[in-house]
């Protein structure tokens, strides 16, 4: 895969993460120290994204370094899986798991 479509697919995922917690690029970017126009073009992928960027949304959004690389890198852990589900599916699974360990 090419560095352009990697980068496009970090930025679909930053978008994302973005949306499901209904922020806007002006808010995020904001809490990201970085401003609207650098975030627009991280998200569409017109350019790459800082180590330190990457930290900080993962500590924002309270996210899982995975959820920013679906896509790009094989998961085979099922830990590592199950943290690309989004919430309403973990709250299930983990309510079977629940279930299952209390019966």
């Amino acid at each position: 895969m090419k560095d352009n479509a990697k980068m496009i697919i970090l930025g679909q995922n930053i978008r994302e993460i973005r949306t499901n917690l209904n922020l806007t690029q002006d808010e995020f970017s904001e809490k990201l120290d970085i401003t609207p126009n650098h975030l627009s073009k991280i998200e569409n992928g017109n350019v790459g994204v800082t180590v330190d960027t990457i930290i900080n949304i993962c500590k924002i959004t309270n996210c899982s370094p995975i959820s920013l690389f679906k896509g790009l890198v094989q998961f085979s852990n099922i830990h590592d899986k199950f943290e690309l589900l989004d919430a309403r599916d973990k709250d299930v699974i983990e309510k079977l798991i629940s279930y299952l360990l209390n019966k």
